[in-house]
């Protein structure tokens, strides 16, 4: 018998309400959305970038903050958004920039179901993983990390528009050791993962993030590989390196088709993990919200 069919109660969501919810809330800032579009050009230049973000203060402030953080060596020396730049670099501005709108995207859509702090961490081990596994496939690796920062959101809307559900679905899914997923689409009717695709589609994102997102815990089968398999396995291996540091970690089934579209061999997995995990306490040092507990 599934454990479900004898919780105490539904607390089926109006799925309509949830989506006008989505709907209402804020865009990504313009001058984000520009700087993925540049992110994506083989030929931008310093100069397009810097002003760029000098078109939108709090991002520029942001970006001098990050460049002038003790990880970077150069604390309290860089003045310009030019410098900050160029200290962070074109390939990494991107991830770090992105990184730190959406952080403050979260704080907004946090509830009382989730810990901020655990959510973070694993968003950001996800993304890492998502990243490394993109490299190592000669994939989109900006991309990937949009899409493994991004692949749980759907929990946080649903933790700020239905908080006393969602808790119990948290609470249900502990208690039963089930997963998330199936939880709420059994209790909620509906899934952090189908939210998430909503969330990822009103910010105007591509359409493999999207896809990615909502496929991230059951992958379609296919003959090649694709962002929404980067995503699936990277969000199986943050969890399995429990980078997160909940106490209710557990490692999601992974999809073998998945693993196998993969192709990693045995060697190839411990230099990968490892560098995942090194990526991750370099990023978390400069990315943490602020209400993160330290």
């Amino acid at each position: 018998m599934n454990t479900l069919l004898v919780a105490p109660q539904l607390l089926t969501l109006c799925r309509e309400s949830l989506a006008r919810s989505v709907r209402q809330l804020p865009s990504l800032p313009a001058v984000v959305t520009q700087l993925m579009d540049l992110m994506q050009r083989q030929d931008v230049s310093l100069e397009q970038v810097s002003t760029t973000l000098s078109l939108d203060q709090a991002l520029s402030a942001r970006v001098l903050q990050l460049a002038n953080s003790p990880f970077y060596g150069v604390s309290g020396r860089v003045h310009s958004i030019r410098d900050g730049v160029s200290i962070l670099g074109l390939r990494q501005l991107g991830t770090l920039v992105l990184a730190a709108v959406l952080s403050a995207q979260f704080e907004h859509l946090h509830g009382r179901a989730l810990r901020l702090d655990e959510f973070w961490r694993h968003a950001i081990a996800c993304a890492v993983a998502a990243r490394a596994l993109a490299q190592s496939q000669g994939m989109d690796p900006a991309m990937a990390f949009t899409a493994g920062l991004l692949h749980d959101v759907g929990r946080l809307v649903l933790d700020q528009q239905h908080p006393a559900e969602m808790s119990q679905a948290v609470a249900w899914a502990q208690a039963h050791d089930l997963s998330h997923e199936e939880t709420e689409s059994e209790l909620l009717a509906v899934s952090h993962s189908e939210v998430g695709g909503w969330v990822a589609d009103h910010w105007r994102l591509p359409v493999s993030v999207v896809a990615a997102i909502q496929g991230h815990h059951q992958p379609p089968a296919s003959a090649q590989l694709s962002l929404t398999d980067l995503v699936h396995v990277a969000n199986a291996i943050a969890h399995a390196l429990d980078l997160a540091g909940a106490s209710d970690e557990a490692v999601p089934l992974m999809n073998p088709g998945s693993w196998a579209r993969l192709g990693l061999r045995p060697t190839e997995l411990p230099p990968l993990l490892q560098q995942i995990e090194q990526e991750f306490q370099e990023l978390r040092a400069v990315l943490r919200p602020s209400q993160e507990t330290p």
